[in-house]
């Protein structure tokens, strides 16, 4: 007897320790088996070996332009990428996907920089640098771009050495950890993930190749069915047990007149040779001519249907229930702002109040945030520079807020000391970017006075993406500030106190 009842309180002194286990993760992890719809793409750089050997210096600054150029574009047009990795000269790239409607516009905008960053290339726009080395590299120039794009449904399974985050149907999971060293390393596996691998060497200079799921998805759209192509059908190492795969390759015709002056469709963009030059072009003529008899596939509708196609291999390869789960997730997706990829180390936030002193008193410029910011929207500020390492404080808030209210600023230093850098009049904290399975973290910011050095309207200020609207703002206006700003950052009107009553101390002893 007593020796049950020493095994019962054994049993339920480990079942609370397992449950206190599982609070803990789910405290430190609590996105741990969360699932989201993932696009990713590359933009492979075609060929960089022989044009290393043509250019043999300098050819890594070109390479190195090129990705930036990429990455840039990348960010400007599709809000909330990430760049994955860089494997050799290829750069693959991530964002979520919140509705199929938007999923169209990221393919549609992904061969739209594919298109125009090949023009620059070819045109020789890419290599004004007004650098006689580079106008060499402009006449050697044989560089251009093919791109690849899938999708996978990917599962968060924070740290895999949990086994009890192993799941049916995490058949791509995202797991992030850390090497020996301490570096951090962004881990996306899995089936899809490996069949993007595979389809993206199944295209070529100036092409676009898709995965069948992200084409079946698009073909839903009727404006995207019509840029999507069957090129052929392959066998691709490990992909859907080795079984004939569809190669599909989107284009746009309306990518090109901006750069061509026409619309320019599929066929009308094979050069004349191309046939000798691509197994693959030599394919898709083969196989829309009715008397080939090496055709893989004999209904002429697998290759010249689109819809008919993606519809075809849905039934054929069960993939019903594979593409419901895409659609289920996708219509469920919530549009936070939550990173796969986040290597930010602890930013210091610094704030200026710039100030002016009038003959009728002191006025402090203000700003409200863009609707368009990821935090605090439409909230009365003070603008904000970025430490960073290269530069002093002092330096990035002027050049920071030059950028961003063209106006000149002169920093209260601290004169006594032989580094010269602004006075803190606070110290704050805000919530850092967030990132998947990781617990809360604040960067650090300090508040200090600037004067405006020039003359300055605040009426003649254009809207940007990171302000609307900037104005001035008197010690009197404080009686009314609740009514006036009703949205402001955190401690608004504590630091405009301060902030008066610092300048007024600071007026004090240079009269």
């Amino acid at each position: 007897m007593v020796e049950d009842k020493r095994v019962v309180l054994e049993s339920i002194q480990n079942r609370i320790d397992e449950l206190s286990k599982e609070e803990e993760k789910t405290e430190e992890h609590p996105n741990i088996n969360s699932s989201d719809v993932v696009l990713f793409f590359s933009f492979d750089i075609v060929n960089s070996t022989a044009y290393k050997t043509i250019n043999y210096f300098g050819w890594a600054q070109v390479i190195n332009l090129l990705f930036k150029e990429l990455r840039n574009e990348v960010e400007n047009q599709l809000f909330g990428s990430e760049m994955w990795r860089v494997l050799g000269d290829e750069a693959i790239f991530i964002i979520k996907v919140r509705s199929e409607n938007e999923l169209c516009e990221y393919i549609n905008r992904i061969f739209k920089i594919m298109v125009v960053t090949i023009h620059k290339l070819k045109t020789g726009e890419f290599f004004k640098f007004g650098n006689d080395q580079f106008h060499a590299m402009k006449l050697q120039n044989i560089l251009s771009l093919k791109t690849a794009a899938w999708i996978a449904a990917v599962t968060d399974v924070g740290n895999i050495s949990y086994r009890d985050t192993l799941q049916d149907n995490a058949d791509n999971i995202f797991e992030r950890y850390h090497s020996k060293e301490g570096h951090e390393i962004f881990e996306f596996l899995g089936n899809d993930i490996d069949t993007g691998f595979r389809i993206s060497r199944q295209t070529q200079e100036g092409r676009m190749v898709l995965s069948y799921e992200l084409a079946y998805l698009i073909s839903r759209q009727t404006e995207s069915l019509s840029c999507l192509h069957i090129i052929t059908y392959r066998k691709l190492k490990g992909v859907w047990k080795d079984k004939l795969y569809p190669i599909i390759w989107y284009h746009d015709p309306k990518a090109y007149p901006d750069l061509y002056g026409k619309e320019i469709e599929l066929k009308e963009s094979f050069v004349f040779d191309a046939c000798d030059e691509s197994d693959l072009i030599k394919e898709y003529y083969d196989n829309r001519e009715a008397d080939k008899k090496e055709k893989v596939i004999r209904d002429d509708e697998m290759y010249t249907n689109p819809l008919y196609a993606v519809n075809k291999i849905l039934q054929d390869r069960m993939l019903t229930e594979k593409i419901e789960r895409l659609q289920q997730l996708i219509k469920t997706a919530t549009h936070d702002q939550t990173k796969y990829i986040n290597t930010e180390l602890m930013q210091i936030h610094c704030v200026a109040v710039c100030f002016k002193e009038f003959e009728d008193g002191i006025r402090i410029l203000i700003a409200k945030r863009s609707d368009s910011r990821e935090k605090s929207q439409g909230a009365w500020e003070f603008g904000c520079a970025k430490a960073v390492i290269d530069m002093s404080i002092a330096q990035k808030l002027k050049e920071e807020y030059k950028q961003d209210f063209q106006i000149d600023i002169e920093p209260v230093v601290d004169g006594s000391r032989e580094m010269r850098e602004p006075i803190p009049i606070a110290l704050y904290q805000v919530i850092h970017n967030p990132q998947l399975n990781e617990p809360e973290k604040k960067d650090k910011g300090i508040i200090t006075l600037a004067r405006i050095t020039t003359d300055f309207d605040p009426e003649n200020f254009k809207p940007t993406k990171k302000h609307e609207r900037i104005r001035w703002i008197t010690e009197s206006d404080l009686q009314n500030i609740e009514k006036d700003f009703e949205k402001r950052v955190p401690d608004f009107e504590q630091t405009l106190n301060e902030a008066f009553s610092r300048i007024k101390a600071l007026s004090l002893e240079y009269t």
